[in-house]
Protein backbone atom coordinates (compact mmCIF):
# COMPACT_ATOMS: atom_id res chain seq x y z
CA UNK A 1 0.00 0.00 0.00
CA UNK A 2 1.48 3.35 -1.16
CA UNK A 3 1.83 5.98 2.07
CA UNK A 4 1.24 9.47 1.34
CA UNK A 5 3.79 11.81 2.54
CA UNK A 6 3.59 15.01 3.81
CA UNK A 7 6.13 16.96 1.08
CA UNK A 8 7.05 19.74 4.10
CA UNK A 9 7.77 17.38 6.56
CA UNK A 10 9.42 14.79 3.96
CA UNK A 11 12.29 17.59 3.04
CA UNK A 12 13.22 18.29 6.90
CA UNK A 13 16.56 16.98 7.47
CA UNK A 14 15.22 17.38 11.47
CA UNK A 15 15.82 13.38 11.64
CA UNK A 16 18.84 12.76 9.90
CA UNK A 17 20.60 15.64 11.68
CA UNK A 18 19.77 13.73 14.89
CA UNK A 19 21.24 10.56 13.59
CA UNK A 20 24.22 12.29 12.65
CA UNK A 21 24.93 13.97 15.91
CA UNK A 22 24.64 10.54 17.55
CA UNK A 23 26.66 8.99 15.49
CA UNK A 24 29.38 11.88 16.30
CA UNK A 25 28.36 11.64 19.72
CA UNK A 26 29.19 7.72 19.98
CA UNK A 27 32.22 8.84 17.94
CA UNK A 28 33.28 10.98 21.22
CA UNK A 29 31.73 8.52 23.81
CA UNK A 30 34.89 5.94 21.99
CA UNK A 31 37.69 8.18 23.81
CA UNK A 32 36.25 7.91 27.44
CA UNK A 33 36.63 4.27 27.18
CA UNK A 34 40.10 3.84 29.30
CA UNK A 35 37.78 6.14 32.23
CA UNK A 36 35.85 4.76 34.41
CA UNK A 37 32.54 6.19 32.87
CA UNK A 38 33.83 4.60 29.46
CA UNK A 39 31.29 1.78 29.26
CA UNK A 40 28.63 3.85 30.59
CA UNK A 41 29.03 6.27 27.87
CA UNK A 42 29.27 4.22 24.96
CA UNK A 43 26.14 2.13 25.87
CA UNK A 44 24.17 5.38 26.48
CA UNK A 45 25.99 7.05 22.87
CA UNK A 46 24.96 3.49 21.54
CA UNK A 47 20.91 3.79 22.55
CA UNK A 48 20.81 7.52 21.26
CA UNK A 49 21.88 6.17 18.09
CA UNK A 50 19.49 3.41 18.23
CA UNK A 51 16.82 5.67 18.84
CA UNK A 52 17.73 8.24 16.26
CA UNK A 53 17.95 5.34 13.79
CA UNK A 54 14.28 4.63 14.12
CA UNK A 55 12.91 8.03 14.26
CA UNK A 56 14.74 8.46 11.13
CA UNK A 57 12.41 5.63 9.63
CA UNK A 58 9.34 7.53 10.77
CA UNK A 59 8.38 8.37 7.08
CA UNK A 60 7.25 5.01 6.34
CA UNK A 61 5.07 3.35 8.82
CA UNK A 62 6.34 -0.80 7.99
CA UNK A 63 9.98 0.13 8.27
CA UNK A 64 8.78 2.23 11.79
CA UNK A 65 7.43 -0.99 12.68
CA UNK A 66 10.17 -3.03 11.76
CA UNK A 67 13.03 -0.74 13.26
CA UNK A 68 10.97 -0.60 16.39
CA UNK A 69 10.87 -4.62 16.66
CA UNK A 70 14.80 -4.95 16.29
CA UNK A 71 15.68 -1.49 18.55
CA UNK A 72 13.20 -3.35 21.63
CA UNK A 73 15.79 -6.36 21.80
CA UNK A 74 19.09 -4.47 21.09
CA UNK A 75 18.60 -2.26 23.12
CA UNK A 76 17.68 -4.66 25.81
CA UNK A 77 20.32 -7.03 25.51
CA UNK A 78 22.77 -4.24 25.58
CA UNK A 79 22.11 -3.28 28.97
CA UNK A 80 21.08 -6.54 30.43
CA UNK A 81 25.10 -7.51 29.60
CA UNK A 82 26.03 -3.71 30.82
CA UNK A 83 24.59 -4.50 33.75
CA UNK A 84 25.22 -8.17 34.21
CA UNK A 85 28.64 -8.99 32.35
CA UNK A 86 27.41 -12.27 31.25
CA UNK A 87 29.78 -13.14 28.54
CA UNK A 88 27.18 -15.23 26.75
CA UNK A 89 25.29 -12.47 26.48
CA UNK A 90 28.25 -10.37 24.32
CA UNK A 91 27.37 -12.14 20.79
CA UNK A 92 23.85 -11.77 21.39
CA UNK A 93 24.05 -8.00 21.86
CA UNK A 94 26.18 -7.36 19.12
CA UNK A 95 24.43 -9.57 16.75
CA UNK A 96 21.11 -7.11 17.56
CA UNK A 97 23.71 -3.91 17.18
CA UNK A 98 24.07 -5.81 13.80
CA UNK A 99 20.94 -6.61 13.05
CA UNK A 100 19.27 -2.88 13.54
CA UNK A 101 22.11 -0.96 11.98
CA UNK A 102 22.06 -3.40 8.77
CA UNK A 103 18.83 -3.01 8.46
CA UNK A 104 19.05 1.12 9.29
CA UNK A 105 21.98 1.55 6.66
CA UNK A 106 19.38 -0.84 4.02
CA UNK A 107 16.46 1.74 4.63
CA UNK A 108 18.26 4.85 4.65
CA UNK A 109 20.09 3.99 1.28
CA UNK A 110 17.20 2.96 -0.50
CA UNK A 111 15.02 5.98 0.55
CA UNK A 112 17.63 8.59 -0.56
CA UNK A 113 17.69 6.56 -3.78
CA UNK A 114 14.25 6.76 -4.29
CA UNK A 115 14.45 10.98 -3.95
CA UNK A 116 14.20 13.41 -7.03
CA UNK A 117 15.98 16.49 -6.60
CA UNK A 118 19.09 16.12 -4.63
CA UNK A 119 18.05 18.53 -1.29
CA UNK A 120 19.53 18.88 2.25
CA UNK A 121 17.47 15.51 3.12
CA UNK A 122 19.51 13.37 0.69
CA UNK A 123 22.54 14.65 1.65
CA UNK A 124 22.10 14.27 5.16
CA UNK A 125 20.93 10.71 4.72
CA UNK A 126 23.46 9.91 2.69
CA UNK A 127 26.33 11.12 4.89
CA UNK A 128 24.25 9.01 7.52
CA UNK A 129 24.39 5.84 5.47
CA UNK A 130 28.34 6.00 5.19
CA UNK A 131 28.81 6.49 8.86
CA UNK A 132 26.67 3.94 9.54
CA UNK A 133 27.83 1.31 7.33
CA UNK A 134 31.41 2.26 9.11
CA UNK A 135 29.97 0.97 12.17
CA UNK A 136 28.18 -1.70 11.06
CA UNK A 137 30.66 -3.47 9.49
CA UNK A 138 32.72 -2.84 12.85
CA UNK A 139 29.71 -4.48 14.85
CA UNK A 140 30.63 -7.91 12.39
CA UNK A 141 33.96 -7.69 13.46
CA UNK A 142 33.50 -7.27 17.12
CA UNK A 143 31.12 -10.72 15.99
CA UNK A 144 33.49 -12.51 14.47
CA UNK A 145 36.44 -11.74 17.16
CA UNK A 146 34.11 -12.45 19.92
CA UNK A 147 32.73 -15.71 18.57
CA UNK A 148 36.67 -16.74 17.17
CA UNK A 149 39.33 -14.26 19.47
CA UNK A 150 42.26 -14.39 17.36
CA UNK A 151 40.41 -13.62 14.29
CA UNK A 152 41.86 -10.51 14.14
CA UNK A 153 45.52 -9.61 15.01
CA UNK A 154 46.15 -6.12 17.39
CA UNK A 155 49.61 -4.63 17.15
CA UNK A 156 48.98 -3.09 20.22
CA UNK A 157 47.38 -6.22 22.58
CA UNK A 158 44.04 -6.96 22.23
CA UNK A 159 41.06 -5.04 24.34
CA UNK A 160 39.62 -5.85 27.00
CA UNK A 161 35.73 -6.19 27.69
CA UNK A 162 33.07 -5.43 24.84
CA UNK A 163 32.95 -1.87 25.04
CA UNK A 164 36.86 -2.05 24.37
CA UNK A 165 36.24 -4.18 21.26
CA UNK A 166 33.81 -2.39 20.06
CA UNK A 167 36.07 1.12 19.72
CA UNK A 168 38.50 -0.83 18.48
CA UNK A 169 36.64 -2.54 16.05
CA UNK A 170 34.85 0.67 15.08
CA UNK A 171 38.00 1.86 14.18
CA UNK A 172 39.38 -0.34 12.14
CA UNK A 173 36.21 -0.83 10.40
CA UNK A 174 36.46 3.19 9.15
CA UNK A 175 40.00 2.64 8.75
CA UNK A 176 39.12 0.05 6.09
CA UNK A 177 36.24 2.14 4.88
CA UNK A 178 37.82 5.31 3.83
CA UNK A 179 40.80 2.54 2.83
CA UNK A 180 43.78 4.25 4.67
CA UNK A 181 44.73 0.99 5.92
CA UNK A 182 46.76 2.02 8.87
CA UNK A 183 47.64 -1.97 9.52
CA UNK A 184 47.87 -1.62 13.21
CA UNK A 185 44.80 -4.29 12.81
CA UNK A 186 45.00 -6.65 10.85
CA UNK A 187 42.41 -9.81 9.42
CA UNK A 188 43.54 -13.45 10.34
CA UNK A 189 40.54 -15.45 9.72
CA UNK A 190 39.47 -16.20 6.31
CA UNK A 191 35.90 -14.68 7.92
CA UNK A 192 37.68 -11.75 8.92
CA UNK A 193 39.56 -10.98 5.72
CA UNK A 194 36.38 -11.52 3.67
CA UNK A 195 34.31 -8.82 5.77
CA UNK A 196 37.28 -6.58 4.92
CA UNK A 197 37.80 -6.83 1.44
CA UNK A 198 33.64 -6.43 1.39
CA UNK A 199 33.54 -3.00 3.30
CA UNK A 200 37.01 -2.06 1.10
CA UNK A 201 34.91 -2.62 -1.82
CA UNK A 202 31.81 -1.10 -0.82
CA UNK A 203 33.08 1.90 0.90
CA UNK A 204 34.16 3.37 -2.18
CA UNK A 205 31.33 2.18 -4.35
CA UNK A 206 28.95 4.10 -2.55
CA UNK A 207 30.62 7.17 -2.45
CA UNK A 208 30.97 7.41 -6.23
CA UNK A 209 27.71 5.64 -6.55
CA UNK A 210 25.97 8.74 -4.04
CA UNK A 211 28.05 11.73 -5.79
CA UNK A 212 26.81 10.11 -9.27
CA UNK A 213 23.70 10.10 -8.34
CA UNK A 214 23.77 14.08 -6.96
CA UNK A 215 25.67 15.17 -10.26
CA UNK A 216 23.58 13.27 -12.61
CA UNK A 217 20.24 14.42 -11.47
CA UNK A 218 21.89 18.11 -10.99
CA UNK A 219 22.89 17.57 -14.83
CA UNK A 220 20.08 16.20 -16.43
CA UNK A 221 17.90 19.38 -14.73
CA UNK A 222 20.45 21.42 -16.21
Amino acid sequence: MHHHQDPARDQSPTRFTILLLSLLLLATASSLVPVAIGALAGNLASSAVLLAGVFSLYHNRTLLVVGVLLLIPAMATRWVFFWLETPAMAPISLSFWLLFSAFNVGALFVYIQRRGTPTNDTIYGGICVYVLMGYCFGAGFALIETLNPGSLHFEHGAPEGLVALEVQMAYYSFVTLSTLGYGDITPLSPVAQSLAMLEAVAGPMFVAVFLARLVGVRTAKD
